[in-house]
């Protein structure tokens, strides 16, 4: 992870990155309550609300909820994180990570 040792510099990112999700990222969701309750449930802290999703960050999530590739192939027949972070290119990390956390629990069930 790159740490900015400035911090004017990276109050500056945030902000930027902020004022881009508010423009470009859906943030309203039916099912917000309920991917927060599985967070919750799954130990986890949902990503921030104006990062967006991306390969790595989906990688890292799927892995960290101990999905693999082929779980989540098979469910949405995405051979790739990056694939399936680009199949809705206007929703959040956090959103996704929602998805992911739905997945979980459909294969727990």
């Amino acid at each position: 992870m790159n740490v900015q040792s400035n911090p004017e510099k990276s109050a500056a990112t945030r902000l930027a990155a902020q004022q881009f999700a508010r423009l470009h990222l859906k943030q309203s969701f039916t099912d917000t309550a309920h991917w927060r309750d599985l967070a919750a449930v799954a130990g986890i802290r949902l990503p921030l609300w104006y990062q967006p999703a991306t390969a790595g960050g989906v990688r890292r999530y799927a892995l960290g909820l101990g999905l693999t590739l082929e779980q989540i192939t098979d469910a949405t027949g995405c051979k790739s994180f990056r694939t399936y972070a680009e199949m809705n290119p206007t929703w959040p990390l956090w959103a996704v990570v929602g998805l992911l956390l739905e997945l979980k629990q459909s294969l727990s069930a």
